[in-house]
């Protein structure tokens, strides 16, 4: 399970995020991520940042935007996840954020795009997406 964002350097808004100095509960202990979490916040805090980071061990790559940006996720596994290791990382991670929606819901961006297939739920509709394909 990754436990927190250990570090963060020069990307958007991020310039030497470190969350053990900033991240703290309400007793001053550096906090972590539980099962479930939400992120908030206000416009231009971060946000999408935030989920562009995980987004890049989803895809496998780091956002045009943000070439040079460093970053290191603390987890319970032995391997360092960072911006060098997002092609072999343990975790099934899924973002669904505005990159996501740009990539796979073209439809809602433009009149002429289309939809494309993330998720299927069920052997039936397995089965229907091979038949379609063929």
């Amino acid at each position: 399970m990754i436990n927190k964002i250990a570090e963060i350097k020069d990307l958007a808004v991020f310039v030497d995020f470190d969350w053990n100095r900033s991240v703290r509960d309400k007793g001053n202990n550096i906090a972590e991520f539980r099962k479930q979490n939400i992120i908030y916040g206000r416009n231009y805090s971060g946000k999408t940042t935030l989920s562009r980071i995980f987004r890049s061990f989803e895809t496998g790559t780091i956002n045009k935007k943000y070439s040079n940006a460093q970053f290191k996720l603390s987890h319970t596994g032995n391997e360092t996840l960072t911006q060098l290791t997002i092609e072999n990382n343990p975790y099934h991670i899924r973002v669904y954020n505005k990159d996501f929606v740009k990539d796979n819901l073209k439809w809602l961006i433009d009149e002429d795009g289309s939809i494309e297939p993330f998720a299927i739920v069920g052997e039936k509709n397995v089965d229907r997406k091979s038949t379609r394909l063929n």
